[in-house]
């Protein structure tokens, strides 16, 4: 019986290279010089800084199609920027800030052209809490999680987003759409009465127990915006021509901005009168935003909070606020990017410099929106440069319209909230869901409650926890085939696992090796085979427990052979105990393995039965 090399065939053997199966370390010297040298290129600063890879390339004709997309993009982004900036308990301003500092970064590093990184429902919901604690230093927050952000695009973490499946996405996004429509309620009802956060549980009972403050006129407002918003989505594919069809599309693409327009006309015919029915947003700071350097220490509501208690309050939204938004904006890059491959890195590095930038103009943290994509992409943007001019619109918008933005009725931000979050509900994923394994129900049911009781960012870690255990239990329980033959007169059990084995498998694989063999007590077994052909990786955990394997036979006198096993893999069995060299076995069939084995053993095949 003899070894096998990486390609299934018998390595060369001679006095000098005894240790065939010696393990090769990487250099770790080799490999950080290399990985320096890859860094310091032309071509890679080129590929970070992505403006450098497509602007030499640009076209004159590109221009008017990136214009157009831009302030498409921005007839949507100021109402909802905006209202996301109420929905995170800040200042007005603050969202439209953050949503113009994050579209200049990402012009300058994004690498989907389709992509506009804002405010978006999600993150404002996720730092609301922290907000009411923390006021303006939750922009640390905005800063740290802007910084582990970049971090995992630099160490190439982007494989993590594999452990998050599509039922808790879609578990994670139902949440956070009933949770975001819930907290919108009390402005749209007109209700002054604040609950005891915007979770969905206080929502509902803080709606439930102050119904009575509902204001008509509030109310009126809303729902009417609500059903003006619904009817424009609903036609947008309308028209029995390409005249009429163009016009219904770009009549639904700027919805957000007439139903706002139209809402803060009516309230301002109302002041003129000296009356005001409705909830305003009221005052919007206009110009440039200032720049702040986020504080290491905050006093909010008379309370002092050091460096240390700031930290202490975050918690785990400083890693699951760059969780949720890299997830955003690489599935939405996926969306919108056709054939083209998603650069996971390139974006997590350029969502990580959009909210360290955004951190100094603004508390609230920016992803990918996938409404403001969706438009982007449907008015026919070309380049990244679509970014670059929403930001410039902004811009704009923030120097001559501010004054205006306080007229805005909050039913009017609640119905442009409420009407997205309808259309943001992933029911087709739901579908799918149920429709092709019905046991992924149970982690998007599971991230569902979760989310809705404990809160999105914790919710989103449950959903992945859960996850992770049912990965977990099929690692740890590999389909293992059992074959029980009889060759050459000897009673053959082969036994072949379909996976890699590893710690967390190998005592399940040692436990059915030895019950199958003590379950053939009518018919005892003579001889194991284990068949390595689809074992590419062993542990330490395993090889000791193969090791136990072969005591456990030992002991009720069956043999064992270890049948085509690649020499990385044989080379820890070997290297663990010289017993197992005899072992090996690279017999080209199973009747060449149960020869060899009874030839030289014939002598001890007797037993008492």
């Amino acid at each position: 019986m003899v070894p096998m090399d990486g390609e299934g065939q018998p390595p060369d053997q001679n006095d000098e290279s005894e240790p065939i199966f010696r393990e090769q370390l990487p250099s770790l010297h080799s490999a950080m010089l290399k990985r320096i040298q890859s860094i310091c290129t032309t071509s890679t600063v080129k590929r970070r800084i992505h403006v450098l890879q497509w602007l030499p390339k640009y076209r004159v004709s590109y221009i008017a199609s990136d214009i157009i997309a831009g302030v498409t993009v921005t007839l949507t982004a100021i109402p909802q920027s905006i209202a996301y900036g109420i929905l995170a308990n800040l200042q007005p301003q603050d969202g439209i800030n953050s949503n113009m500092v994050g579209c200049f970064v990402y012009f300058l590093f994004g690498s989907v052209k389709d992509v506009t990184v804002a405010p978006t429902s999600i993150m404002a919901i996720m730092i609301q809490g922290y907000v009411t604690k923390l006021g303006p230093g939750v922009s640390l927050l905005t800063l740290m999680a802007g910084g582990v952000t970049f971090l995992f695009g630099l160490l190439n973490l982007g494989f993590l987003m594999r452990f998050i499946s599509m039922p808790v996405i879609t578990g994670f996004t139902t949440a956070a759409c009933l949770t975001i429509g819930s907290t919108q309620l009390r402005s749209l009802f007109g209700i002054s009465t604040k609950g005891k956060s915007s979770d969905f549980v206080d929502a509902w009972e803080n709606v439930i127990q102050n119904v009575g403050e509902t204001r008509l006129w509030d109310a009126l407002l809303g729902f009417g915006s609500i059903a003006f918003l619904l009817v424009l989505r609903l036609t947008k594919d309308s028209g029995s021509d390409n005249r009429w069809k163009t016009f219904f599309k770009y009549l639904a693409l700027t919805r957000n901005a007439m139903v706002v327009t139209i809402g803060a006309s009516i309230a301002y015919g109302f002041s003129i009168n000296g009356t005001q029915p409705f909830i305003l947003t009221g005052h919007v700071a206009a110009g440039v935003p200032p720049f702040r350097i986020p504080p290491l220490s905050v006093t909010n509501n008379g309370t002092y909070y050091s460096f240390s208690d700031m930290i202490s309050i975050m918690g785990s939204s400083i890693v699951t606020i760059p969780l949720v938004s890299t997830l955003e904006i690489i599935s939405i890059g996926k969306a919108f990017s056709k054939d083209k491959i998603v650069d996971a890195t390139q974006e997590m590095l350029a969502l990580g410099l959009c909210n360290m930038a955004v951190a100094f103009f603004s508390p609230l943290p920016v992803a990918g929106s996938f409404t403001r994509t969706a438009i982007n992409n449907s008015s026919g943007v070309k380049t990244s440069l679509g970014c670059a001019v929403t930001a410039a619109m902004l811009f704009l918008a923030m120097a001559a319209l501010a004054d205006a933005f306080c007229y805005i009725p909050k039913a009017t931000l609640a119905s442009v909230v409420i009407t997205a979050m309808i259309f943001m509900v992933d029911y087709n994923g739901m579908a799918e869901i149920w429709r092709v394994k019905k046991l992924d129900m149970v982690p998007f049911l599971g991230t569902v409650i979760a989310c809705l009781f404990f809160g999105l960012d914790k919710g989103i870690l449950i959903g992945i926890a859960m996850n992770c255990c049912h990965l977990l239990y099929h690692i740890s329980t590999p389909r293992i085939e059992f074959h029980l033959s009889l060759v050459e007169d000897i009673r053959v059990l082969l036994v072949r696992p379909a996976m890699d084995l590893t710690f967390s498998s190998a005592e399940y694989m040692r436990d059915c090796v030895v019950k199958t063999v003590k379950n053939t007590c009518e018919n005892p077994v003579d001889l194991v085979v284990l068949d390595g052909s689809r074992v590419n990786y062993v542990d330490t955990t395993a090889v000791k427990n193969l090791a136990g394997v072969e005591s456990d036979l030992r002991s009720k006198d069956v043999g064992l052979v270890i049948w085509r096993w690649k020499r990385s893999t044989a080379g820890g069995l070997v290297r663990l105990g010289d017993k197992f060299r005899a072992l090996l076995s690279n017999d080209g069939d199973l009747n060449e393995v149960v020869l060899n084995w009874k030839t030289p053993t014939e002598g001890l095949l007797q037993r008492c039965h």
